[in-house]
């Protein structure tokens, strides 16, 4: 068991939920990551909640193993949320690196990450609920950074951006609209705060994807 010091200086503790990037193995063996909440059930067990209509669900049934990626680049989000989009492109072999003591793949770029295996899967509500075993914890040392909000506003916006378009699927154009309306105040936050940087850049290739599936950023920050 990986000692609860070691999981809390990486920022888990049990019940909160923390962004990370989920990596996993396809049925073909093909590497694929996607931005996922996941949260600890005590010490010794790490839940995972995927959509039960999503790839990474498919391959956690499969296979049962995955990297849990530790970052902070809004980038490194957005590349793994939307791939396939023509601003951000497909995800290639090279962005992966194949995990030490699991079948799965891990992001060559990630900070740190957790090696996960599952025991228990079941199906709540439209996802599915994986719980395993950390296998394997790993971290790079960084040094302290100086805390901009621009890194926080643009992850919380890919997050919203996801289920913008989920809830335009099925037909819940307001809970989009109010989604999309606090994505454009985040872009406009990130502007001020952070002119120039990845960041900004990111929630330009943000904006663009949105206005292609009807939501149009600049006509919500009119509204405020």
């Amino acid at each position: 068991m990986v000692s609860p010091e070691t999981l809390r200086r990486l920022g888990f503790q049990p019940g909160r939920i923390v962004e990370t990037v989920v990596a996993s193995y396809t049925g073909e063996g093909e590497p694929h990551a996607a931005p996922m909440g996941v949260h600890l059930e005590g010490w010794d067990r790490l839940v995972v909640r995927p959509y039960v209509r999503s790839q990474t669900y498919r391959n956690l049934e499969a296979r049962g193993q995955c990297t849990v990626n530790l970052t902070r680049r809004p980038e490194i989000f957005l590349l793994t949320a939307f791939k396939g989009e023509p601003e951000v492109g497909k995800l290639t072999k090279s962005f992966f690196l194949k995990a030490s003591r699991v079948e799965a793949p891990r992001l060559k770029e990630a900070e740190g990450w957790l090696e996960v295996e599952f025991s228990s899967r079941e199906a709540i509500g439209g996802r599915g609920v994986f719980k395993g075993r950390i296998i394997l914890v790993k971290a790079f040392h960084k040094p302290p950074q100086a805390y901009c909000r621009a890194e926080f506003a643009a992850i919380e916006s890919i997050i919203h951006a996801t289920r913008v378009l989920e809830f335009s699927k099925a037909g819940r154009r307001a809970e989009a609209d109010r989604l999309a309306r606090l994505i454009a105040s985040y872009k406009a936050l990130v502007g001020r705060v952070a002119p120039g940087s990845e960041a900004e850049k990111t929630m330009g290739k943000l904006s663009s994807i949105l206005s292609r599936y009807g939501f149009n950023l600049q006509a919500y920050e009119r509204l405020f």
